[in-house]
Parts: structure tokens; C-alpha cells; sequence
């Protein structure tokens, strides 16, 4: 559940349920971009995003007004002032770089969060996600034959709570052991840590044909996800992202996390623990983002990197496609024995142009 910003602009998504995958085959009929606009109770015809569209352009000059009121006397001016500028999305990031230092610490320190907002580790903020969704419609009304960007996404934000994911929730399918569903509950994805087996595997997970319509994903995409564990059994479990038969983890509330890579069917360690440089906490959900490339010769590389919001740890691995099998499957997991529950949420896939 991506938090919501400080303007009106998007409040209303706080009490609305959405998420939804689209892509472009023509058999699949969701568009994230419109569910999205019709949760925040914003008109999708043309003539409206028009209008919205705006909002996102922006010339130096106006930057520059807008930065001056982020010293604004009132708090509310100070709020609308920053909400316009973060509404210009990371195209306007160089525009702020090249700004010179302001006298106001309270400019510099609203100028930071900005920078940081729209900076690539916070990429898909809730105005990230908006400005999207309007430009990406708008500018395929314009252009019928061309295919915007911002259609190649997979978004699932858990915003409509559940009581067993049996039956899988929306496009994503679960598979787990006989006596675990998980659940989302609060806008958050739960994967139980409490049951009767000896161990607790779950996976909720989003296949390529049935938001493609292909035998696999594009050769590159980029995964970015929230997840984190509950306090209980630290170092007995472990949560993680799988693309294909190969698994990202790191264990919560244990020291140093023990990052590792390994096979999901088999569950043997493709690479031993490692230390991240830092203790994920319990109670707390890092973002982890995960660059998927296929490589020559059938390998894939991925690139994963787990933020807890002041360090930052980065691992890059190579693999033959004997070991990461098909890239047709991406997969939210948690896996060993009972402890804390594994949370997920912000799920959003960013496909290359095929």
C-alpha cells in the first residue's frame, strides 16, 4: 500500500480498493492506468486527462516559483507548493540539481525529500503512479498507434483485503502448504507463519501468459516490492522474491540478514549466506528491487537491491538457464519454519518494450 501523499490530490485512494496488471495483448482487457484514476475518482476521458496533464508541465520558471514557496509562510502553500513539484515526476530531476542552495534550511531539507521522492529508490510514489497513468492515456489518445510505457507494467498494490488466498488473488496465483492460505488484510499481503507443518512454504506468484500472453516475460524487466517479517523464529524463516526457479531471500530480525540465492523447487543454496551490512528489522518492510536481464546463450542476470530506507545492499548474479529454468513466472515467498508472518505490498513489474 503505497503511502499516500500530502495533498488532496490523491486521498482518495486511501479508502479505495485497487491494483491491477495490465499488458498489451488484446485478449487481456485491464489497464492499471484506468483502475487506478477511477480509484483516486479522477475522470479518464480524454478531455480530462488533458486537463490533469497540466498539472506535469511545468517550465524553469515555474520551478522556480513553486521552489520559492517551499518557504512559504503557511504550511498549506508549503504543502501544495512541493505536491506541484514531485506531480512533475523524475523528468524534472535535473531541472532541481542544477538549482543553486537556498538561505531557507526548510527549502534545502523539502528540496531534499523531493529529490529523493522522485529519485530512482523511490521511484513509483503514488504521484510517480499518477503521473503515469494520466500521461500514458493521454498520450496514446493522441497517438492510436503508438504504445506508451507506462501499459508495459504489472501493478498490484493489495488494496482489497482477503481472508484466504486460496484461489489466488486477482491475476496472481498461491500455492503453499495444506493448512496455509495467507491473506491481505490492512492493504497488505500476510503470509502465515504460524502452522501445522514443519515447514510454511508460500507463494504467491504471477505467470507470463496470463498477463502477457506469452510463454515468458521480455528479456529485461524490473521488479520493485515492499516486504519485511514479523518478530518470531528469526534465521528459521526466510522471505524473498523468485523469478523463475530462482529465489532472492534474506532473513528478518537476524543478523545481518544472511542474503543468499537459491533453487525454489529444491531449495538448495545456489550461493551461501552473505551479510548486508545491516539487520533487517522485524515489524518493518524494505523495498527490494530486482533488474532481470537475458543474457547470450540463454543466461539471465539479475541484479537485486534491498533498501532499508539508510543503507543499501546490492548483490548481481549470473545464471544458465539450466538453474533459472523459463522466465515465465515471478513469485512473492516465504519459506522455512514457523516464526513471524512475511508482509508484502507495492508490487509493480516494469516490462522492457518487446
Amino acid at each position: 500500500m503505497i503511502q499516500a501523499g500530502t495533498g488532496k490530490w490523491w486521498v482518495a485512494s486511501a479508502c479505495m480498493g485497487f491494483a491491477w496488471s495490465i499488458v498489451a495483448a488484446a485478449d487481456v482487457p485491464h489497464d492499471w492506468r484506468l483502475e487506478f484514476l477511477a480509484a483516486e475518482k479522477l475522470a479518464s476521458d480524454t478531455e480530462s486527462l488533458r486537463t490533469m496533464s497540466q498539472k506535469y508541465q511545468m517550465s524553469s520558471v515555474e520551478l522556480e516559483r513553486a521552489v520559492v514557496r517551499l518557504g512559504a509562510e503557511k504550511l498549506s502553500s508549503r504543502l501544495q507548493a512541493q505536491n506541484e513539484i514531485i506531480l512533475m515526476g523524475k523528468e524534472v530531476l535535473p531541472m532541481i540539481r542544477n538549482l543553486p542552495a537556498a538561505k531557507d534550511p526548510e527549502v534545502n531539507l523539502r528540496m531534499w525529500d523531493i529529490e529523493k521522492i522522485l529519485s530512482e529508490n523511490e521511484r513509483w510514489s503514488q504521484g510517480e503512479l499518477l503521473r503515469l497513468a494520466v500521461t500514458g492515456l493521454l498520450h496514446e489518445r493522441e497517438n492510436p498507434s503508438e504504445v506508451h510505457a507506462s501499459q508495459q507494467m504489472f501493478v498490484e498494490l493489495f488494496r482489497d483485503p482477503v481472508d484466504s488466498l486460496e484461489k489466488g488473488y486477482r491475476r496472481m496465483h498461491f500455492k503453499g502448504a495444506p493448512d496455509l492460505h495467507g491473506r491481505v488484510e490492512k492493504g497488505v499481503l500476510r503470509l502465515s507463519g504460524e502452522r501445522k507443518n514443519d515447514e510454511g512454504d508460500q507463494h504467491l506468484y504471477l505467470e507470463s501468459k496470463d498477463i502477457m500472453g506469452k510463454a515468458t516475460f521480455p528479456d529485461k524487466f524490473r521488479i520493485d516490492v515492499k516486504l519485511g517479517g514479523e518478530a518470531g523464529g528469526e534465521g528459521s524463516y526466510h522471505i524473498g522474491v523468485a523469478v523463475g526457479n530462482v529465489r532472492a531471500l534474506f532473513h528478518p530480525g537476524y543478523e545481518t540478514g544472511a542474503f543468499r540465492f537459491q533453487l525454489v523447487d529444491t531449495e538448495r543454496f545456489i550461493t551461501h549466506n552473505v551479510m548486508m551490512g545491516f539487520d533487517p528489522p522485524v515489524g518493518k518492510m524494505l523495498r527490494m528491487c530486482i533488474n532481470v536481464e537475458r543474457l547470450a546463450g540463454g543466461k539471465v542476470k539479475m541484479q537485486v537491491v534491498v533498501n532499508d530506507g539508510k543503507k543499501e545492499f546490492t548483490s548481481t548474479e549470473v545464471f544458465v538457464a539450466e538453474v533459472i529454468g523459463k522466465l515465465d513466472r515471478i513469485s512473492l515467498d516465504r519459506s522455512g519454519r514457523a516464526g513471524g508472518d512475511a508482509l508484502f505490498d507495492d508490487l509493480i513489474v516494469k516490462f522492457s518494450a518487446p
